[in-house]
């Protein structure tokens, strides 16, 4: 049974109103309400007992009366602070008395004593609870709970079984209008059922029935059609013009690969004439950009070392190059960048000076900005024999230079790195 929550009346009397198995002793009840009494109270002179409320009740007319306080049976005055006590044993008394359950006119026929009626009410099927769905006020049968919760219930909250968003009942019918995850079907009846979040994009990229334009309207047609029929459409005059398109692109593809080979031949020549150096000053400079990275690889094993490009001392010049190990080699193998120059072949060795008649400083420039500070690390290479100054054999690249370049600590030291690039300098006097 479901009904809409009633006002409930004040309590009238303080005693127990339950339905007795058995006839309540006489001095067991309240001569006030003529209940059986509910938290007894007993007086001291005179020995009347009262449920708390009722006596409670009485003295507190009199006292706003301003009359004395007395018992409500015999007129015996009273001390509120002396004369009023709990009496214990007639509440033991009287809660061991057994009693109907207060639901009986429903159908409960549940009996036992007075002092197991909660624990009972709490579980009695035929006990008046509250839905337990937000903003239900319905209140019913505790039996017909679950029911009403789970399957009857406007409230009860459902999920869309097509987003699987949850709403109240009362707002699922709603929600399934502008759900977007709803089977819909197409709106221009092209038989198709789709996600309602997909109409427009269905429409505008698939429908069967929708009408688009020719895709070659800049070649000169005009015309429109439903987009089924978009295959037939494309007849001669439309695969002449597509033929043509076809062809100009392949013109421009090779003029494309044309124009590419011919930056790639001016990149080389613009990289060697970077790559020869100053033909007054016979200085080259290597600059390495991502020298931390370049360094890590190293340390791990997954290189060891890194070449210049070919560079000459200038016109119709010596050729050289450069080989950084960035993690060291030889004597300075895990604590130096070792760094190391090679006589390379030339265009031009059959008409220069052998041995090669210059000294060479393999420098690692300081980047301090104030030139006067800066102490940049210089090596003049020399070495005790002459055979890297020898004219270089074909397909041999002998290197010379310094396993102990600059250690790692003292890389960290100055501006060695600035921007995670380092310079390195070959100059020939």
């Amino acid at each position: 049974m479901i009904m809409a929550e009633a006002q409930t009346n004040p309590l009238r009397f303080g005693g127990y109103d339950d339905e007795f198995v058995d006839k309540v002793e006489d001095d067991l009840l309240c001569p006030i309400c003529h209940l059986p009494l509910k938290e007894a109270i007993q007086t001291r002179r005179c020995g009347h007992r009262f449920c708390r409320a009722c006596i409670d009740s009485h003295l507190a007319r009199q006292e706003t009366g301003g009359q004395q306080i007395t018992c409500p049976v015999c007129r015996t005055n009273l001390n509120t602070e002396q004369d009023i006590f709990e009496d214990l044993a007639a509440d033991r008394k009287i809660r061991s008395y057994t009693i109907k359950c207060p639901r009986r006119s429903r159908g409960c026929q549940w009996t036992d004593e007075l002092r197991s009626k909660d624990d009972h009410l709490a579980s009695c099927p035929h006990e008046i609870v509250s839905c337990t769905n937000k903003n239900c006020n319905l209140k019913m049968e505790r039996e017909g709970l679950e029911d009403h919760v789970t399957t009857k219930c406007d409230w009860r909250i459902l999920q869309c079984k097509f987003c699987a968003v949850s709403r109240p009942m009362l707002k699922m019918e709603a929600h399934q209008k502008v759900c977007p995850k709803l089977p819909v079907t197409c709106p221009q009846k092209c038989g198709m059922t789709i996600l309602r979040e997909k109409v427009a994009d269905h429409k505008e990229n698939e429908c069967a029935l929708v009408e688009i334009s020719c895709p070659y309207s800049k070649l000169g047609c005009q015309k429109k059609f439903q987009r089924k029929k978009k295959m037939s459409h494309l007849h001669s005059y439309v695969q002449v013009h597509l033929d043509l398109a076809c062809v100009k692109l392949t013109n421009t593809e090779e003029e494309l690969l044309t124009t590419m080979e011919h930056c790639m031949i001016l990149e080389e020549r613009m990289a060697a004439l970077e790559n020869r150096g100053c033909s007054d000053c016979n200085v080259y400079t290597w600059k390495i950009g991502g020298f931390q990275e370049i360094l890590r690889r190293a340390k791990t094993g997954f290189y060891n070392d890194i070449l210049s490009d070919p560079f000459g001392t200038g016109e119709s010049s010596y050729k050289f190059r450069m080989r950084l190990y960035p993690n060291g080699c030889g004597e300075g193998e895990k604590t130096h960048l070792s760094l190391f120059l090679a006589n390379i072949e030339g265009e031009y060795d059959a008409i220069l000076q052998w041995p090669f008649p210059k000294v060479v400083t393999l420098t690692l420039i300081d980047q301090q900005g104030n030139l006067d500070e800066r102490q940049s690390v210089s090596y003049l290479l020399t070495g005790t024999e002459e055979k890297w100054k020898s004219r270089p054999v074909k397909g041999e690249e002998l290197f010379w230079g310094f396993p102990q370049f600059v250690s790692h600590d003292d890389l960290q030291k100055r501006a060695y790195i600035v921007d995670d690039t380092i310079f390195l300098q070959a100059k020939f006097e």
